[in-house]
């Protein structure tokens, strides 16, 4: 009998790390709802673009996306990236300039306590990477509408060009998110643009057991675990 508890115990725990393995997250949808207008340029101006892996020199997995780049977009041939217009002009500051707002609401397939959010970003073969690139944003977050929390001054870091930069998002759990994009990297030494807002994939790495928690996920699976050795006595 001690034996059996053994192994039934050690499968339980072993379902609960297997259900806790970290996964890439592809949104399944993304709508812009910011007042700043888009760029207006086809190919430049649909934020679908954003979701559905277009210019990715590989599909995600979590060995991968680190490494994972961009195509460049060009203006002679736009496409598999998404840029406001520019209120300011070319070379000016896009948030000294904008009266309006640049905001993405975008949904999962499922619930998942997300930890970093991937946004791969829009060069135009600048040298060092573009200012338009997404600095910093706040993101509201929950399951079934936008009122689990609020993060704010989330800051993604600065990469070279076609990678990818990143954001912790400390584990929250949501199966939906509105990013409002409150800063770019206007001004940045060696970097080109910043009069516009601009990006070329959104991803996340999560855990795909998000809810209920793992931990409540083991003791409801130990208790109950418990309840048919008792009877078996």
């Amino acid at each position: 009998m001690k034996m059996k508890t053994t192994c039934a115990l050690a499968l339980g725990l072993g379902m609960v790390a297997a259900a806790n393995a970290a996964v890439v997250i592809q949104p399944t949808s993304i709508s812009y709802t910011g007042t700043n207008p888009d760029s207006g340029i086809t190919g430049l101006d649909n934020e679908a673009a954003l979701i559905d892996g277009s210019g990715l020199s590989a599909a995600l997995t979590v060995a991968n996306i680190d490494t994972v780049t961009h195509a460049n977009p060009i203006f002679s041939s736009p496409g598999n990236a998404w840029t406001t217009n520019d209120p300011g002009g070319a070379s000016s500051d896009f948030f000294a300039s904008s009266p309006g707002t640049v905001i993405f609401e975008v949904t999962l397939d499922n619930t998942y306590a997300l930890d970093t959010f991937y946004n791969w970003s829009y060069d135009f073969d600048e040298g060092s990477g573009n200012g338009n690139n997404i600095k910093t944003v706040n993101i509201e977050y929950g399951i079934g509408d936008f009122l689990g929390g609020t993060l704010t001054g989330v800051t993604f870091t600065t990469t070279t060009n076609n990678l990818a930069s990143t954001a912790a998002l400390g584990g929250i759990n949501a199966d939906r998110l509105r990013i409002t994009v409150t800063d770019n990297f206007f001004g940045e030494p060696g970097r080109g643009g910043g009069d516009r807002v601009s990006a070329a994939e959104f991803a996340f790495v999560g855990d795909v057991a998000a809810v209920p928690e793992p931990s409540s996920t083991a003791l409801l699976g130990l208790g109950g675990l418990a309840l048919i050795l008792r009877r078996r006595k």
